[in-house]
């Protein structure tokens, strides 16, 4: 053999070489997840460990995801910056954190009087709503997967009753979807957000008189009984579902092999199921804790149930003048729910979730 042939079959043989081992790295990945919870956060921080021990085994363990709760590799409030900026690889959060760059990110956790978990999902998967979440948060170099969800959710819990619209006034109150911050404002309240993982001391210390955060079963986690004395009814106006998200730095995410691509999306959507039904059983052992530690359960009276109902509508007409990604959205939820309530209708004392007296307006 020539030796400018031999030379050619050498060159050959190095760039199979290269790029086999460019393939074995490439299956071969270690990515961190920073998230916007902290450990006590039930189903939520079992949902990130499960999510990342999934992937692992799909992959034989070449794929493998390190979970860091909020407080260990950045805080709660950080995670968005965190995963865009490529500190880490993807994270777990709640959309409405980031309504200060966006509001149209509030869809992404939670509406007042509207999408029950069923719903959710069927908007999300069905309705286009993973593909409008996509472009939202595509817009900030991040990719999205709806990750978990819970709810309804449990409603207040403060240390005085409230039955009437006149019992909120003054009160100090932790809520988190900016919906509701909106619509506590509007009756005289003084809502604030604070991460779930800081309202145990907050209450504690008095700096708020109340708080809602999630689930029976969460809230038992995060000791409301130990902090509240009574628990504000009806469970769920403010959430009626509520979802949580996977976002991934696109870069990282453009590089992932398709077949690992695959395994994300459907392992998160695995997660939504996993999620409800995890916050749902817990939640049913959590009731009878918190029966038995003495929390008092109240109930608001028809008229302050009717008026938040038109509140929570009314942000929604307001902030879809204000904000085009916002009306986009809104009016795939609301073109939605006009469709599902004809079936719901039907379907009279089984139907899953809430009937609007009037729908959103939306130009």
């Amino acid at each position: 053999m020539k030796k400018g042939t031999m030379f050619i079959v050498v060159l050959f043989l190095l760039g199979i070489s290269f790029t086999l081992a460019d393939q074995v790295q490439a299956q071969n990945l270690k990515w961190r997840m920073a998230t916007s919870r902290t450990p006590n956060l039930t189903p939520f921080h079992e949902a990130d460990l499960r999510f990342a021990e999934v992937i692992g085994q799909m992959t034989g363990g070449k794929f493998q995801i390190t979970v860091h709760p909020a407080g260990e590799l950045m805080g709660a409030f950080d995670v968005f910056d965190g995963v865009r900026k490529g500190a880490v690889e993807m994270g777990g959060e709640w959309g409405t954190y980031w309504t200060g760059r966006n509001t149209a990110f509030d869809f992404y956790c939670a509406l007042g009087f509207m999408l029950h978990p069923a719903d959710y999902m069927t908007w999300l998967y069905q309705g286009g709503g993973v593909k409008l979440g996509q472009e939202l948060y595509g817009k900030y170099g991040l990719m999205y997967f709806p990750f978990n969800i819970v709810g309804p959710e449990s409603g207040f819990r403060t240390n005085k009753p409230l039955r009437t619209l006149a019992d909120f006034k003054g009160v100090m109150l932790r809520t988190g979807v900016l919906q509701t911050i909106w619509v506590l404002d509007q009756i005289g309240a003084k809502p604030m957000r604070i991460p779930g993982g800081e309202i145990y001391m907050a209450l504690k210390m008095g700096t708020i008189d109340g708080a809602e955060f999630s689930v029976p079963s969460t809230d038992w986690g995060i000791k409301f009984q130990e902090t509240s004395k009574y628990w504000v009814t009806p469970a769920g106006w403010h959430q009626v579902g509520t979802v949580g998200g996977l976002i991934i730095n696109m870069n990282s995410w453009k590089k992932l092999p398709k077949e690992y691509q695959v395994m994300v999306e459907n392992t998160a959507m695995a997660n939504m199921t996993w999620s409800y039904a995890k916050g749902n059983w817990d939640s049913i052992a959590a009731v009878e804790n918190f029966k038995k530690a003495g929390t008092q359960i109240t109930e608001l009276n028809q008229e302050a149930q009717d008026r938040l109902e038109e509140l929570c509508v009314k942000f929604m007409e307001l902030e879809s003048t204000k904000n085009p990604d916002y009306a986009k959205i809104a009016k795939s939820v609301v073109n939605f729910l006009k469709g599902m309530d004809t079936v719901k209708k039907l379907e009279g004392p089984f139907r899953s979730g809430n009937i609007l007296k009037r729908y959103p307006d939306i130009k």
